[in-house]
């Protein structure tokens, strides 16, 4: 581990809500279905976790939503209640258009995982996790296979984070393809759906699902700022607009 990850996590606290080695056991050298099928939790990735907490954190995100659970699951939370405390420091709280301050929305299609998820979160962080089960179906976007979670969140989020759904809990096939073929990658349209409503600076993380990032990438109509990671495997995408008025700031504009 590096000093500097190591540095940050003991300053945050983040070792006494995850066991960084759980599971390390069965940590195989590449995550996949189709390679190394897994019938457990896959093993926190430190690098991965931490650059979520440090994006929330940094960019004092008011309001977070996961596509699939996980222990990312705690540290966004964990991140949402610092920033809370952090805001409640303020000499005057500005007028926010948001019902749902320092709130996580984690959405999955898997009840088992969820309630590992569930199972995961501390006491004092479990005011700020919302956990949704939603259906994922087989969709197009403008003529293109992809798939939909059926039942999302009401909310605005300035912070998603996509890992999520496992193509295995895609159900159903268009012209005979559907998302049970182990070589066809995941290809979740949902960001495509919810982008007209998006407030200028909203953050979004793929952790990994490269191929889903570009078909997103492609498909997007607004301003965005998109980095590819190779070596961490991620892809970001920030949308670089005016703000709208004084009622729908992000955090990053007071504190």
């Amino acid at each position: 581990m590096k000093k500097a990850t190591e540095d940050y996590i003991k300053e945050q606290g983040l070792d006494q809500l995850i066991d960084f080695n759980e599971n390390a056991e069965y940590r195989p050298g590449v995550i996949d279905p189709v390679v190394n099928p897994l019938k457990i939790p896959i093993p926190p990735n430190i690098e991965d976790l931490i650059r979520i907490h440090q994006i929330i954190r940094t960019r004092k995100c008011f309001t977070a939503l996961e596509f699939g659970v996980g222990y990312s699951t705690v540290l966004i939370a964990d991140a949402l209640q610092k920033n809370e405390a952090d805001w409640n420091r303020l000499p005057e709280q500005p007028a926010i258009r948001n019902r749902f301050m320092f709130q996580a929305f984690s959405v999955d299609a898997s009840k088992k995982w969820l309630e590992v998820a569930k199972s995961r979160i501390p006491t004092h962080l479990k005011p700020h996790v919302n956990l949704h089960y939603s259906e994922v179906k087989i969709g197009t976007h403008n003529g293109q296979v992809c798939h939909f979670y059926q039942q999302l969140p009401d909310i605005i989020a300035d912070f998603i984070y996509v890992d999520g759904p496992d193509p295995k809990d895609v159900q159903g096939e268009i012209n005979g393809m559907s998302f049970q073929c182990p070589e066809r990658t995941v290809m979740a349209g949902d960001l495509l759906l919810m982008e007209s409503t998006f407030l200028p600076g909203t953050f979004i993380l793929f952790d990994g699902r490269t191929n889903n990032a570009r078909f997103i990438a492609n498909n997007l109509k607004r301003n965005y700022e998109m980095n590819w990671d190779r070596e961490g495997d991620v892809t970001t995408f920030e949308l670089k607009e005016e703000r709208l008025g004084r009622y729908n700031l992000l955090g990053s504009d007071f504190f």
